[in-house]
């Protein structure tokens, strides 16, 4: 239950701190006092949305805390022992939030950060929050078919997790399946394309290197002349000069004379044996270049055949890749998807047989899911039937009508009916309503007034309280559309619900306020040119002005003072009564 709540600087609430009691918890106030503000801030603190918008005026973040007393519930203590948020042994969790104009939102439970998800995950384990439009939800088909499976329990909660697992199966085989399963005209081309390419490529018989070589062979193909022009002068001007002009010529007559001048200057030996070494080295180059030049060959053919395979292999980087390594690889992928494409068809077989028993499976399984519903529905009928009566809704006939879609294209075959499927089994659910005696059941949404709506969403709430075994709930407004002996009617109901519950409810009737066990006022100040909302808790004497206020509006008088008195004693007996039974 929710024990203590603190609010700082959200919407109209500069600072404030309530302390709720167990049982039935009420708030009211004046027409636009701000009670819908307070149950904001407890679906905040449940994971609800945020805006910085909701920040006071003038202030720069909005902080909502909430001290939470825990029941035994191993469904929770295992949520928090996974986050690892500790909880002591006086079952107390701190959960707080800040709001802040920069955008960000800050959470909390037991001083460890969390995140909004973790708060939303806790939250409805703690605590069921009645808006004032959510009896609208009830039109949603998708809504009734989760207010069914609620109430169907574990059981039926791990046979639709079975269902939705089995689904999300079927649908990765049946696309798996669907993207081989191409047209055979298509599949024909592609084998031809691939084909056809593989084999322009491998006839072509690429080398790595290739391309390089062949570009350094054109070079000197394409030199020829002027590299055996080149290469002959060189060697004439080493050797081959007749007139004694040649370079050897020329260092054999210099090491000759510095011969004949070591005879007379013995220290200029070793520029002989330099001179002389120089001159060999010399002679060899000439003799090498003399062989280079020999071999230096004119093949305008080769030089052709050189051109040709350059051309061949340009033309196949514009098709196939931008150098011959990454046509190569292109020819190995050619040749794993022709490989793939060849064994399409064995796939296929093996994933045709996968479908036909993923499908059976899926079949029984949705088969169980509906058996399960159909007895929950029942079980459903009776208990929303039974709550009905209670509050003063005795004559409305109340019915779950489980239907199938047919599906002729992507359906399960179920029955002999190809019927629509999807993660929640293959069943429509739709809650049907006759109010009165004699009219044919209707759907919800075209037959409901507003009160009816209220009264009809109050009784699933208990109902599922129960099944769901949430320790608190919050009402907004639940009295919508009702009065008289509908409203002493739905009043004894939330009291009855407070018995074993923590109920805390925003109305507007004194029939409901009056039954409270805690009453608690909200209304609107004004001071140095700014508003705020106070909110106090009220002892005996004033929960009768405030009942007085509720019965006669604007002017309380003395009669309406004793009818407020008289309703709190009635309603003390009457608490007194429930809390007996």
């Amino acid at each position: 239950m929710l024990r203590e709540l603190m609010i700082e600087n959200f919407a109209l609430i500069d600072q404030l701190h309530l302390e709720f009691g167990p049982g039935f918890n009420i708030l009211t106030g004046e027409t636009g006092a701000g009670k819908s503000i307070i149950i904001d801030t407890v679906s905040l603190l449940l994971g609800g949305r945020s805006s910085w918008e909701q920040i006071r005026a003038g202030a720069e973040t909005a902080r909502i805390e909430g001290v939470f007393e825990l029941t035994e519930r191993p469904e929770l203590d295992h949520l928090l022992a996974d986050w690892g948020i500790p909880v002591g042994d006086d079952r107390l969790l701190v959960i707080s939030r800040e709001i802040k104009k920069s955008g960000r939102s800050r959470c909390r439970m037991n001083g460890q950060t969390v995140t909004v998800l973790t708060l939303n995950e806790v939250g409805r384990l703690l605590m069921d929050i009645h808006g004032q439009h959510e009896h609208q939800s009830l039109f949603s088909a998708v809504s009734q078919r989760e207010i069914l499976d609620r109430f169907g329990g574990e059981r039926l909660k791990e046979e639709a997790a079975r269902v939705a697992e089995l689904y999300s199966r079927w649908q990765e085989i049946k696309k798996e399946l669907a993207s081989l399963e191409m047209d055979e005209a298509e599949e024909k081309r592609r084998v031809e394309l691939f084909s056809f390419q593989l084999q322009e490529i491998e006839a072509a018989q690429l080398q790595p290197d290739e391309e390089e070589e062949l570009s350094r062979e054109r070079d000197l193909l394409a030199g020829a002349e002027r590299l055996y022009a080149c290469v002959s002068e060189a060697y004439h001007r080493f050797y081959g000069m007749d007139d004694g002009g040649a370079i050897l010529d020329q260092l054999g007559a210099g090491v000759e004379a510095l011969t004949k001048a070591a005879e007379i200057d013995p220290q200029l030996r070793p520029w002989v044996e330099t001179t002389t070494r120089i001159t060999c080295e010399v002679e060899e180059v000439a003799r090498e270049i003399r062989a280079y030049r020999d071999q230096i060959t004119f093949d305008p053919e080769r030089l052709n055949q050189v051109e040709e395979r350059l051309d061949e292999i340009a033309k196949l980087k514009r098709k196939y890749g931008q150098s011959i390594p990454a046509i190569l690889d292109y020819a190995a992928k050619l040749r794993r998807e022709l490989a793939s494409l060849s064994d399409r068809t064995e796939r296929q077989q093996e994933l045709a047989r996968q479908l036909a028993a993923v499908e059976t499976e899926l079949g029984r399984a949705a088969q169980t899911l509906s058996a399960l519903r159909r007895e929950t529905a029942d079980r459903l009928e009776t208990a929303v039937m039974q709550q009905l009566h209670e509050v003063n809704m005795g004559k409305t006939i109340f019915r779950v009508a489980l239907n199938r879609t047919p599906d002729l294209r992507n359906g399960l075959k179920l029955d002999g009916e190809q019927v629509a499927v999807g993660k929640d089994g293959v069943d429509q659910v739709e809650f049907m309503v006759a109010p009165n005696p004699g009219e044919g059941l209707r759907p919800l949404a075209k037959i409901a007034s507003g009160g009816e709506l209220s009264r009809l969403m109050l009784v699933l709430k208990v109902i599922l309280a129960e099944a769901d075994q949430i320790p608190a709930m919050v009402f907004d407004e639940i009295d919508t559309g009702i009065g008289g002996r509908t409203a002493q009617a739905v009043a004894e109901k939330l009291l009855l619900l407070g018995c074993t519950h923590q109920v805390i409810c925003v109305t507007h009737l004194p029939q409901i306020a009056s039954l409270a066990h805690h009453h608690y006022y909200i209304e609107k100040k004004t001071q140095a040119g700014r508003t705020t909302i106070e909110v106090r808790a009220l002892d005996q004497e004033e929960r009768v002005e405030e009942l007085a206020r509720m019965l006669g509006g604007a002017e309380v008088t003395a009669t309406t003072r004793e009818h407020a008195r008289e309703m709190l004693q009635l309603a003390a007996t009457l608490r007194s009564e429930k809390s007996r039974t």
